[in-house]
This record gives structure tokens, sequence and C-alpha cells, in this order.
């Protein structure tokens, strides 16, 4: 914030300077061209001054007006940190993640929890390896395999009702270098959605 603030005052009476100096030796080349007798020296020092003084102006409000930090603010050449309300209550109960460097707002609705299980939570569920996905849906808890789900995730895709799978990784399950969580990594991300790994450090719920 101090470093920003400094440089913004340096590059305004930088502004202020170099503006005064370049329209003072306009302002002389003009009245040499035009003018029958040479200015006196005290009527150039006047239009120099003034003119850093509106050139500094100038220069503050472009620095100082945005509402952001940085060059140019909010408004300015890009270099700024201002914010944006565009995003502000754009949908129900927004679950704020990141993405492709940056951040974007996707709801419940549209978001896919999917628990990658080992065998002793399979085990006690009475399931095979196959049947390593579990996820909520409306008719209750299902236990899927690998075409099972993609099957579910092309249907909620057909819909528009998918834009984000949350991977959920328990102590007990699949290490993430594993082929049953890479390829549901890399199947949703072929087909750009929003990949989240959520880890927990307790076994998966049986």
């Amino acid at each position: 914030m101090t470093t920003d603030l400094a440089v913004k005052v340096l590059a305004t009476i930088g502004g202020g300077v170099g503006g005064g100096l370049s329209l003072g030796l306009l302002a002389q080349l003009l009245l040499r061209a035009f003018a029958v007798r040479k200015p006196p020296r005290w009527s150039m020092a006047i239009v120099r001054t003034l003119s850093g003084l509106i050139c500094g102006w100038l220069v503050a409000l472009w620095l100082f007006g945005g509402g952001g930090s940085g060059i140019g603010g909010s408004g300015g050449l890009g270099l700024g940190g201002g914010t944006s309300g565009g995003d502000t209550n754009e949908k129900t109960n927004p679950l704020q993640i990141k993405a492709d460097g940056g951040t974007s707002k996707v709801s419940d609705e549209q978001t896919l929890r999917i628990e990658v299980l080992g065998m002793e939570a399979l085990k006690s569920a009475n399931r095979d390896a196959a049947h390593c996905y579990r996820l909520d849906k409306r008719d209750g808890t299902a236990f899927l395999t690998w075409p099972e789900l993609r099957d579910e995730m092309n249907r909620r895709r057909d819909r528009a009702t998918l834009r984000r799978i949350e991977i959920v990784l328990y102590k007990d399950s699949p290490n993430d270098d594993r082929a049953v969580v890479t390829q549901l990594k890399n199947w949703s991300r072929e087909r750009k959605l929003q990949v989240d790994v959520v880890k927990s450090t307790a076994n998966a719920p049986r």
C-alpha cells in the first residue's frame, strides 16, 4: 500500500514537471514562429508553471481517481486490483472456487460431489472394487462404476446442470495418482468442468 502510494505521488510529480517543460517549450516555439517580438522570460515561466500544475492535476486524477490499487485504479490499465460488482449475488449460495488461475462462482445445484472409496469402505457396504464412486442422488446413495458415473455426468451435462466436480478422498481412499482418481479428473477437465479435490484425514463414513 505504501509503495503503491509513493509510486503514484512520484508519477504525479513527474507528470507535472514533464508536462510543464513540454508545453512551455511548445508555447515558446509557437510564439517565436508567430510573434514579432520575443516574449519576456517571466511570461514563459508563468506558462511553464501553469502547464505543470495542470498536467500534474490531470495525472493525479487519473492515478487516484480509480477504486482499486495500482496504476490507473480499477478502471485503468489493468494493473490495479479493483473489484467489480457484477458477480454480487449472482447465484444462490455460491461456492467460491479457484479455476484456471482465476475465481468463479458455481451453485450447489451445478456441483457434483463424488467420493472415491477404498476397499475397506466398499467391503463395509458389500460392494466390489469396481463400484468405488459414491454419490448422493435423489433416490438415495449410489455406488457407481466408472462407466455408470460417466453416464450420470453426461446426463447432467446434457441438462446443463453440471459445471463443477468435487472429488472427495478420505484417509482410506485410493491415492490421487491412482487410475480411479486420475481418469475422473482428466475426463472432467477435458470437458471444461471445474475440478476440486478435497482430502480428509478421516476414514470414509460407513
